[in-house]
């Protein structure tokens, strides 16, 4: 794949993990990109071919009460969204 079509396709990936993100906000789920995984890895422990490549891995879950590792602080969400 040129180099190009690479970022098109990366950058429409990006797209659809902010949909996803997004959509488990908006049922609840907390979910956090990550970047600096190892490629290899996850394409071994998901039976992925050698030869794929992966965008993005996005955890997901339920926060606990007082965080991982305490209170966190997060602005309003109304402050900051406005739904047009």
């Amino acid at each position: 794949m040129n180099t190009d079509m690479r970022t098109v396709v990366h950058k429409s990936c990006a797209l659809a993990a902010q949909t996803f993100m997004l959509a488990m906000s908006e049922q609840g789920y907390d979910t956090c990109p990550l970047e600096g995984f190892d490629s290899r890895l996850v394409k071994k422990a998901l039976g992925l071919p050698r030869d794929c490549g992966i965008n993005m891995v996005i955890t997901c879950g339920i926060r606990t009460d007082g965080g991982v590792r305490g209170e966190r602080f997060r602005l309003p969400f109304k402050e900051f969204y406005h739904k047009i």
